[in-house]
């Protein structure tokens, strides 16, 4: 199978394109989610079985599954976000030295993205690399990348236009 996963990536991409952006909200969770599906698609090539049926409904699972966790990771990271809005330091604004940017940048960064947003947070917040960032979304380094640096393009803009 892996000899012909070119052949199998471009039939199917736009239909798993399709199923990912009927089940995710951001459009961009979507793209995501598709770029998973292949990855395990190659990744686990080996567990299809041809004598069980068509590749379509195996990469259908795939989809529906990858689907589901990132929408499980966009319910968490709303209530990890809402906790943040929530914490001691947004409702004292004294507390501590920087405080009032904190807040300042957590009411920016609420508008940004859930993806980008959970990203951003991790990094800038809880000081993590972006290989750990990575590794703690189960993301592709090279995606935690483009949603750091698209993230940080839209605070800028954000920040801007509270200012």
């Amino acid at each position: 199978m892996r000899d012909s996963f070119e052949s199998i990536y471009t039939h199917w991409h736009p239909q798993v394109l399709r199923w990912a952006r009927r089940r995710c909200v951001d459009p961009q969770e979507a793209e995501d989610v598709a770029q998973q599906v292949f990855a395990d698609v190659w990744r686990y090539s080996g567990r299809y079985c041809s004598r069980r049926g068509e590749i379509g409904p195996w990469i259908y699972g795939i989809t529906v599954h990858k689907a589901a966790d990132a929408s499980a990771a966009v319910a968490r990271r709303y209530g990890g976000l809402r906790r943040l809005i929530r914490s001691p330091v947004a409702a004292n604004p004294d507390v501590g030295a920087g405080a009032v940017e904190r807040v300042h940048m957590a009411s920016s960064l609420s508008e940004l993205p859930d993806r980008k947003r959970e990203v951003l947070f991790l990094a800038y917040y809880l000081d993590l690399t972006q290989p750990e960032v990575a590794r703690l979304l189960d993301l592709p380094l090279g995606t935690v990348k483009s949603h750091t640096r698209r993230g940080l393009r839209a605070l800028a803009h954000l920040l801007d236009a509270h200012a």
